[in-house]
């Protein structure tokens, strides 16, 4: 598994309304192993060369502690737009599973996307 760096987790939709209602959006991973060629995610405006390699975040949780921590407007947060939630890495990593714990410390609610 490939190592990312982020400077961020959590984004604020502008548009709520047209991102099926989430305030929020995470993504934990950077690609995808399905190798869907339909996926919007390998469009080349989000410049990823190797979207078949699944990549994750360093230190996505503790970063997106410290963003929850912060929030006073909470909100539906979307999970996994641009990435599989989900994907084989996730069993052994349990990244999303950290991220849902996290949500519901901080009382946020969740839309999950699962291919």
């Amino acid at each position: 598994m490939k190592t990312i760096l982020a400077k961020t987790i959590l984004t604020k939709n502008k548009y709520p309304h047209y991102w099926f209602g989430n305030d929020y959006n995470i993504n934990l991973y950077r690609g995808g192993h399905h190798g869907c060629i339909y996926c919007d995610s390998r469009s080349e405006c989000y410049q990823n060369d190797d979207f078949d390699t699944v990549k994750v975040k360093k230190d996505a949780l503790i970063i997106l502690q410290k963003e929850l921590a912060k929030k006073r407007n909470k909100g539906v947060v979307g999970i996994g737009a641009m990435s599989d939630s989900y994907n084989l890495f996730e069993n052994e990593m349990e990244i999303t599973r950290g991220a849902l714990k996290l949500l519901k410390d901080y009382h946020f609610g969740v839309s999950l996307e699962k291919k």
